[in-house]
């Protein structure tokens, strides 16, 4: 096909440019599912050949795909309300003020991160520290991006469920979608796109099938912002799951009006950075032009990114879905190229897609 082909040609130019070593994409409509693997799944020490089934590392991509979409799961439980404290579930934490809102929005007051975190030993030690973070301004006032607020969602879930937060996950979302090779520190290590060559007290040599960030790797891999792999055959079950309102292969995962409220404007924050404003909902960036959306997209839109290369946007209006994992941190996280390019992509895509329907 005429589009796919030109698709191909790009995402192949983009490799050329260096904007990451190799993709695997999926266009995603409600009854169909077109897919690509172009270039290399590992640049060193020797070259290798992507294909479909490369595991990669979500990074970010987490935090949708799993923690928020379990705590969705929990709140159609009736296990969960939005606007409970969190100290109602981690009594130890110090904030009396902040909700599960606020974390699932960005808008807590909990910084992006813990400051040196490679002197941290353990998951205990690690929420320990976030439980005792200073904010960094009060809850509801501003959208800052924080990973410390995902890893307090995994806790919920884990909490409220009585489950880890991969066996919940597995139970209620990677299962029920034929999501099989998804999860957390995944087994088939040889299956995995490598990602970032690393010399600390973390690793000596090129990370493949552990978790690229650092927090989550001290925490066992298994954390509420990071830590989930997946294949781009996987993500694509997702990402037609919520375009068909909650329903894969004829059966019901969410809800509909659970779906409908992930696409729900929650906040929005003037930026004056690339865009003038960002808007959020629960979990996802709602219809940000600076987004991997790129420029076409409609406002019905939901997209989220993650550091190692990876994202999905969904514009629920146009019904399609576009899924990019790619491994751009390796061998190193000095690469941005591929920001611009996933946008190019996008724009290319909402150009054509109709030629694809």
């Amino acid at each position: 096909m005429e589009v796919i082909e030109k698709l191909n040609q790009l995402i192949e130019e983009e490799i050329a440019r260096g904007a990451f070593p190799g993709a695997n994409y999926a266009i995603v409509f409600k009854d169909s599912i077109y897919y690509g693997s172009l270039g290399n799944k590992r640049l060193l020490p020797n070259h290798e050949i992507n294909s479909l089934d490369t595991i990669y590392d979500m990074a970010s991509l987490s935090k949708v795909v799993s923690t928020t979409s379990c705590i969705m799961k929990l709140l159609e439980l009736g296990k969960l309300r939005l606007f409970t404290k969190v100290k109602t579930y981690i009594p130890e934490f110090r904030h009396p003020n902040v909700s599960i809102w606020h974390l699932i929005t960005h808008t807590s007051g909990l910084p992006e991160g813990l400051r040196n975190i490679l002197s941290y030993h353990n998951k205990k030690e690690i929420i320990d520290a976030i439980c005792q973070s200073d904010l960094v301004y009060e809850p509801g006032t501003k959208i800052s991006y924080s990973d410390l607020g995902f890893i307090m969602l995994g806790e919920i879930v884990e909490k409220v469920s009585g489950m880890p937060l991969n066996e919940f996950a597995e139970k209620y979302i990677f299962k029920p979608l034929d999501m099989n090779d998804t999860g957390y520190n995944p087994k088939d290590i040889n299956r995995c796109a490598p990602t970032e060559e690393r010399h600390d007290v973390i690793l000596d040599g090129i990370v493949q099938g552990k978790v690229h960030d650092e927090t989550s790797y001290l925490m066992g891999g298994v954390a509420g912002h990071a830590g989930l792999f997946s294949t781009v055959l996987d993500v694509s079950h997702f990402v037609q799951m919520i375009l068909n309102e909650g329903v894969y292969e004829g059966n019901r995962v969410f809800e509909k009006n659970t779906i409908d409220r992930l696409f729900v404007p929650e906040v929005t924050q003037k930026t004056g950075v690339m865009v003038d404003e960002v808007t959020r909902g629960l979990g996802w960036v709602i219809a940000s032009q600076a987004g991997p959306n790129g420029d076409l997209t409609s406002k019905d839109t939901i997209h989220h990114t993650g550091f190692t290369g990876t994202s999905i946007w969904i514009d629920r209006q146009n019904e399609i879905g576009f899924c990019l994992l790619t491994n751009r941190v390796h061998p190193t996280r000095a690469n941005i190229s591929h920001m611009d390019a996933r946008g190019r992509i996008s724009n290319f895509i909402m150009s054509n897609f109709q030629k694809l329907k």
